[in-house]
């Protein structure tokens, strides 16, 4: 299969470009990496919309988008552009050119009222969550082979990028005492997990909305202790604060996360935080 990658050098764009590495049946181009594919500029998606009409890949994975959740509520107008009228168009030529699509999105096109199913209605909190559902919506409507994956607090390698574990790590192995919020929740998978299931439902048939997520749900502050216990670092060094003391600009869903039925049923138990690390 040929597949196209969309943000191949973000977190899980960069998983994905290690899957097809490591598959003989897999040949995976990269779209991303630089201005040329930026989708916040016409030339950019113009860029991505040339390359589908004219190679008309298998499959092309959009890992791409504006997921500073800060910056969006900003710069709401480039954030719905970048996060959700760029995928539209994308998502219309997809349709046209019959090519498969596989979307990531968040558990932030939630209100924090969850864990949340695939078949809970979207209720976002910011702008980053209201772009994200606009997107999955224009996907929808666009009437093509396309599958949206529902993801939360991503971890992977230090070396793809800033994450909640390399952030964590990093201030951990300095010593460095490290402040967390003790009232979101969520239960997060690692990248390399979430870009292999996502291709094996994409091959088993799975379409419309898929939720992946680890087998611990829990608040930033006990993932965090449980990173310094694996690193064995003193789990003191992680400190409690609440979301109110970090007077961030957009407002978080507390209860976020996602409930996984489906994806046990397709992959079997989620792994537990401790194993996903070690997989890390």
């Amino acid at each position: 299969m040929n597949v196209f990658i969309s943000g191949s050098t973000g977190k899980v764009g960069k998983a994905w470009m290690r899957l097809a590495e490591a598959s003989d049946d897999l040949q995976a181009t990269a779209l991303g990496g630089s201005a040329a594919y930026d989708f916040a500029t016409d030339a950019g998606i113009d860029a991505i919309l040339s390359s589908v009409a004219d190679d008309k890949p298998g499959l092309l994975v959009l890992a791409a988008a504006m997921t500073n959740v800060d910056r969006c509520e900003r710069e709401a107008d480039r954030a719905m552009r970048a996060n959700a009228e760029a995928v539209s168009r994308i998502a219309e030529a997809c349709s046209e050119s019959e090519v498969g699509l596989i979307f990531y999105s968040s558990d932030y096109v939630h209100d924090g009222s969850g864990p949340k199913s695939e078949e809970d209605a979207p209720a976002p909190l910011n702008v980053y969550g209201r772009s994200k559902a606009a997107a999955e919506l224009a996907i929808r409507e666009a009437g093509g082979k396309y599958l949206i994956v529902r993801i939360n607090v991503p971890l992977a390698r230090p070396e793809d990028g800033e994450n909640f574990y390399s952030f964590v790590a990093r201030n951990l192995l300095a010593d460095k005492p490290v402040k967390i919020v003790t009232d979101q929740w969520g239960n997060p998978l690692d990248t390399g997990r979430i870009a292999r299931w996502s291709l094996e439902a994409w091959q088993k048939g799975e379409r419309g909305i898929l939720h992946l997520g680890g087998g611990s749900y829990l608040t930033r502050f006990d993932a965090a202790r449980m990173i310094a216990t694996h690193l064995g670092k003193d789990p003191a060094l992680v400190i409690s604060i609440s979301t109110e003391q970090l007077n961030q600009i957009a407002r978080r869903p507390r209860r976020g996360g996602l409930l996984i039925a489906r994806q046990s049923e397709l992959f079997g138990t989620a792994p537990d935080l401790p194993t996903i690390l070690r997989s890390l």
